[in-house]
């Protein structure tokens, strides 16, 4: 990979505080969001950063809460409502709502989090709860058979495709065996139903900046095939919540039209990106910008979170 086309992560150092100030949210889902000081990082995985992205990270967690009806779909989460001692760690954890939310629920379990940025609590967090800097594409610096659980999110998106297998295997490296792995994408491309041609021209933009980072959109659709090629993981379990997304969808649709407004407010790297790819002056993008979010409140636009959990082979 070029220099031009490396990953480049500015770690940055964020004061995370509560707030009071009430937001848009799931109703009896989430009271209450984190607040927090921002700043702008220039890496394809925070590509669409901006003042609102911890805030939309921490709706995002809570929207897929709401969808499942649970923080995790692998039979783990049986194990920590009966209150044993598990081990569970999530990989791409950001400012670690998932983390936050499940260590508070089950103070007898064990729970680490890791990102190559900063964007997780250092002081204020519960005590089985702790966090290391770590770049996953270098490996994992645990040790194997270590976790009950290995969990990652919205993450194996932004990452090259030629290091996509080697991060699977650390991951069932350092998971039990009979343990769990659990992952969760989204997909939503130009070719889902009810994508109107404004929004699906956006995404396809996207799409082409993906493949300029040599990322792959469209993991989600992936997984399932290529862990039914690993010898050493067994039952494979797929579930997918599917969403409307703008007012057709109501309430839900709502927020996830809030959290896909990284488009209008995204780094400039991305806008000058996209611009090229699509062939667009500055101008032409946020136009388009403005109708195809127009455009997602008069459409049935589908998107769908998917969830793949799998067990690790017992040695």
């Amino acid at each position: 990979m070029t220099s031009q086309r490396r990953l480049i992560s500015r770690l940055v150092k964020r004061n995370i505080k509560p707030s009071n100030v009430p937001t848009i949210s799931i109703e009896n889902v989430a009271e209450e969001i984190i607040g927090t000081d921002y700043n702008k990082i220039e890496s394809f995985h925070h590509y669409f950063n901006n003042d609102n992205n911890i805030h939309r990270q921490h709706d995002h967690h809570f929207l897929k809460k709401h969808l499942f009806q649970c923080e995790i779909s692998c039979p783990i989460q049986d194990e920590l409502i009966k209150g044993k001692d598990c081990k569970i760690i999530d990989l791409g954890c950001g400012p670690s709502t998932f983390l936050l939310d499940l260590s508070a629920q089950h103070p007898n379990s064990r729970f680490f989090g890791v990102d190559i940025e900063t964007t997780f609590p250092s002081e204020i967090k519960p005590k089985n709860l702790e966090f290391k800097l770590v770049d996953i594409i270098q490996g994992l610096p645990f040790p194997d058979n270590a976790f009950d659980l290995v969990h990652i999110e919205s993450t194996l998106f932004t990452i090259p495709s030629v290091h996509v297998n080697f991060i699977i295997s650390e991951m069932i490296r350092i998971c039990k065996p009979n343990g769990y792995i659990e992952f969760c994408e989204s997909i939503y491309n130009q070719k889902s139903r009810g994508i109107g041609e404004k929004f699906g021209k956006l995404l396809h933009g996207f799409e082409l900046v993906s493949n300029l980072y040599e990322t792959d959109m469209h993991i989600a659709l992936n997984l399932p095939k290529m862990l039914s090629m690993i010898p050493n993981i067994k039952n494979i379990n797929l579930e997918d919540q599917t969403i409307i997304v703008g007012k057709n969808g109501g309430k839900v649709g709502v927020i996830m039209h809030d959290i896909l407004t990284w488009f209008k407010n995204s780094s400039e790297f991305f806008v000058n990106d996209i611009c090229k790819q699509l062939n667009l002056t500055k101008e032409q993008y946020d136009q388009l910008i403005v109708d195809a979010f127009n455009e997602l409140n008069v459409t049935f636009s589908e998107m769908i979170f998917r969830r793949i959990y799998v067990q690790k082979s017992g040695c």
